[in-house]
């Protein structure tokens, strides 16, 4: 089993592009959990804050900086927190952390992926 993960390389032009990379599940795991140790031993995320910042980004798709994902919730959150919760959103493709410090929401769902087999290719 192998899991695509985008990589953000400089093209001729000097703008970004995104290629995907294969990686193993297992170097994919060992960056998860490498990820989640150093960080979790001071903070720890719960679930429902992770969820939150999930779904706000599925709503939202796009925000330029952090600050603009901080004003969307409801609640606040320490910095350390959500910078934990956003690399492990990366590290699972679920969003990409672009150079510019923009972020971006690119996790298609199960549903959006059936869909898009089942459409008439032009």
């Amino acid at each position: 089993m192998h899991i695509y993960i985008y990589v953000h390389s400089k093209t001729m032009s000097n703008q970004n592009s995104v290629h995907p990379k294969q990686v193993s599940s297992e170097n994919y795991a060992k960056s998860i959990k490498e990820i989640m140790q150093i960080t979790s031993e001071k903070y720890n995320p719960t679930l429902k804050n992770i969820l939150k910042i999930e779904q706000i980004m599925a709503k939202y798709k796009e925000f330029d900086t952090k600050k603009q994902l901080v004003e969307k919730m409801d609640v606040g959150m320490r910095p350390p927190v959500l910078n934990l919760i956003l690399k492990y959103l990366e590290k699972s493709n679920k969003i990409l952390l672009n150079s510019d410090g923009s972020i971006t929401w690119i996790y298609a769902s199960p549903k959006a992926i059936k869909s898009w087999k089942k459409a008439v290719k032009l």
